[in-house]
């Protein structure tokens, strides 16, 4: 029977239509007065280039304290700290006020900076969270995108992102280019997060505000102590080699598990931020089939438009042909194949050496263990950590597998105990088959490259 819409019917619905739109009004008016209480807090980060006395760049800041302290990300300034003669730091607010930027303070790895006003500080500033959002609770991203003008973007929190070396919100809603280093508030008007990047489609993410009050503590013990302002690359060397020790620390601690790829057992996904992806060649055309398994730390630490660090990555492939491909052929063929490996980090000429290589042959029981040089020297002899893995089968083979191994590393010019290691194995003891081994670690001390080399290569296992 069909259900008969009454007088108290209507009455019911139009009141809650009415909460609706009262809702929606009302949600409207509150960010319009977020906007109006926060506005005076807001600045225009300008990287100005001093020979044209031109802007070079542009981004977002908020400030965070009476006194004028500003924060931003740290790769809106990054210019201004590896070359200060080049560039100055300013700022507009937006009643259009323009003044000088002292830069104080960095933190690279989590990608901030603390600024401070020359002159007479404005007069509104920030606070800071101390407590984390909930999930799905509403936050209001601020910032200046593509040079438009003050532009506040709601969104959605949802907790801190998975599969990163690097803390980060994930953060429903749109950040653009311009809005890096803007605030983003919560329903009282307190600091949660930092906007810092973003993957469209309403993909974005933000640094925790926590990094914010530990950097900005930091900075604030550092005058307590009688310190002064202090230099930025001491503590960017810091900061680099307790990132870099944070991660391999991590990586060695952790349960390496193997994946069968051809003949061979390789190392998986060792942490979950090291996510892996695989590939196979079936190309009926193709005389050698090619079966490939890549695995990369997802985030790197920008240090400047030209030079990043901090990642880690590895890939293996399966080389198989048919047997009665002459193996003169398929070596050469896999010879072609290889030369494209080249480091996963970006780096000029001005930050890096060139790259320091040694070749040599090494051989490796087939049950895993260190390799070692068919000479008297040790590529490594470090028992593999963690729960022992089962050995595949042998059938019956028990030769050590032959390698041809190469060794390269180029170190940071600025940074002159960090380096980038790059290294690549290619088996040599069968015709027509064959494994590729590489691993590129960008930013880390040769004790920890060296570690990190012998537990790789002492988890590779054969049947």
């Amino acid at each position: 029977m069909p259900r008969m819409f009454t007088r108290l019917n209507l009455l019911s619905y139009l009141a809650v239509f009415s909460l609706l739109l009262y809702g929606s009004f009302s949600q409207a008016q509150s960010y319009e007065q977020l906007y109006s209480d926060y506005r005076g807090s807001l600045y225009q980060i300008r990287l100005i280039e001093l020979s044209s006395n031109s802007k070079s760049g542009l981004g977002s800041g908020f400030q965070i304290s009476s006194d004028g302290l500003i924060a931003t990300n740290y790769h809106v300034v990054s210019a201004a700290v590896h070359d200060e003669d080049k560039y100055a730091l300013k700022y507009l607010s937006v009643d259009g006020k323009e003044g000088d930027l002292e830069l104080l303070d960095v933190d690279v790895i989590n990608d901030l900076a603390i600024l401070r006003q020359k002159g007479e500080p404005g007069p509104d500033y920030l606070r800071l969270a101390q407590q984390p959002p909930s999930r799905g609770e509403t936050i209001v991203s601020m910032g200046n995108p593509l040079d438009l003008g003050m532009t506040i973007v709601p969104g959605t929190y949802n907790g801190i992102a998975s599969g990163s070396f690097y803390d980060r919100i994930h953060f429903s809603g749109s950040i653009n280019p311009g809005m890096s280093g803007g605030p983003v508030i919560n329903r009282n008007g307190e600091v949660v997060g930092i906007n810092v990047a973003t993957a469209g489609n309403q993909i974005s993410f933000l640094v925790p505000v926590d990094k914010l009050i530990n950097l900005l503590e930091d900075f604030k013990n550092d005058l307590k102590n009688g310190n002064g302002t202090p230099e930025l690359q001491p503590i960017i060397d810091r900061q680099l080699h307790k990132n870099q020790q944070r991660i391999i620390d991590e990586i060695l601690g952790a349960d390496w598990k193997l994946r069968p790829l051809g003949d061979a057992m390789v190392v998986g996904e060792i942490v979950p931020s090291i996510q892996c992806w695989g590939n196979t060649s079936d190309d009926e055309d193709e005389m050698i089939k090619q079966v490939a398994k890549g695995c990369t730390g997802q985030d790197v630490v920008y240090l400047s438009e030209d030079f990043d660090t901090g990642r880690v990555e590895y890939e293996f492939f399966w080389l198989e042909s048919e047997d009665d491909f002459l193996s003169s052929r398929f070596y050469a063929a896999y010879e072609e194949n290889m030369s494209g490996f080249f480091p996963g980090n970006s780096a000029s000429e001005e930050d890096v050496t060139d790259f320091n290589c040694k070749q040599q042959f090494t051989t490796q029981p087939r049950n895993g263990n260190a390799a070692k040089t068919n000479g008297a020297d040790k590529e490594g002899d470090k028992e593999a950590g963690g729960d022992e893995q089962k050995p595949p089968k042998a059938n019956g083979n028990h030769e050590p597998v032959i390698a041809r191994t190469t060794y390269c590393v180029r170190r940071y010019k600025n940074f002159p105990d960090l380096f980038d290691v790059f290294f690549v194995s290619l088996t040599v003891d069968h015709e027509n088959r064959a494994l590729v081994s590489h691993f590129t670690l960008s930013g880390f001390t040769q004790e920890s490259a060296t570690a990190f080399t012998q537990k790789f290569v002492s988890e590779i296992q054969w049947h």
